[in-house]
């Protein structure tokens, strides 16, 4: 319900927000404008939202990174930085670390380039350095190893080998779908079996919410992924099923498709788009 629906009587109460008492007090305390205070206020969510409000899992950060289309050359004082969530720890870790220490070095700079990639920003070696402990010879070692093997590991100083941007994620569903088994995916991509797991869900979940007709805004909110991603989910789908493909497609979908009880995800946008419906009447 927008506010020219509430009764008067609780206007006041539906009023009495964060963003309104910032606004409120930009104007009255520093003196700004109205349309300043606004922006203000929206800057000032934005970083709230980014480092506050995302819920995060174990063992993942928020981390500023440069963004991919920074072209070389720049200094880094005058790049506006990206914030990005990275999973530092994960427990497909534990597998890996049973193997080798190189091995589990290997699967966290694939891991921590690609989810820094997703969402619109490079890593360099010297932040790989860092966050992993070791020496910078070490990360290059490493990255031109996995360059060896066909595994482009999408730093800033391979930018030029990144090629069209499509995600690691999507290579792992296109695999998948095409009849591959996870040991043969596995070793293709040097992902592990949870890994490819929780990716094959996440086309799953976005090749169901687009079967439902919620448009890419509604299934970016409910799964919470980027909107390049979602978009490219959604272009393996159109693109790549048929005859020889559909019946792993259904095997996926299945538990997301079907029945009449909804999945918790469209439960969840449900209660979301009432929020963005709500806004857009008010606004009309």
């Amino acid at each position: 319900m927008g506010k020219k629906e509430l009764d008067k009587a609780y206007v006041s109460l539906a009023e009495r927000t964060v963003e309104s008492q910032m606004i409120a007090e930009l104007m009255e305390d520093y003196g700004f404008a109205a349309a300043i205070a606004r922006s203000l206020k929206d800057l000032f969510m934005s970083y709230f939202n980014t480092y506050l409000g995302h819920e995060k899992s174990d063992g993942q950060m928020i981390y500023r990174v440069i963004p991919s289309d920074v072209p070389p050359g720049i200094e880094v004082s005058k790049i506006k930085t990206l914030p990005v969530q990275l999973t530092l720890c994960d427990v497909s870790d534990i597998e890996i670390m049973n193997k080798s220490s190189v091995e589990l070095q290997r699967h966290r700079i694939i891991r921590l380039t690609n989810e820094a990639y997703d969402q619109g920003g490079v890593l360099t070696q010297s932040d790989l350095s860092v966050m992993l402990g070791e020496s910078l010879r070490t990360i290059s070692t490493r990255v031109s190893e996995l360059k060896k093997e066909g595994i482009i590991v999408p730093t800033r100083g391979n930018k030029k080998d990144i090629g069209p941007g499509v995600s690691h994620k999507v290579k792992i569903v296109e695999l998948y779908l095409k009849g591959y088994d996870f040991t043969e995916i596995k070793r293709r991509t040097r992902h592990s079996s949870e890994a490819i797991s929780r990716y094959l869900n996440d086309f799953a979940r976005v090749s169901c919410l687009d079967d439902m007709k919620h448009s890419m805004e509604e299934i970016r909110i409910i799964t919470n992924h980027s909107e390049n991603l979602v978009k490219q989910y959604l272009d393996l789908k159109d693109s790549l099923l048929d005859e020889n493909t559909i019946r792993r497609y259904e095997q996926l979908t299945a538990k997301f498709a079907g029945g009449k009880k909804k999945s918790p995800y469209s439960q969840r946008g449900d209660r979301l788009f009432n929020v963005i419906r709500e806004g857009k009447n008010e606004s009309r």
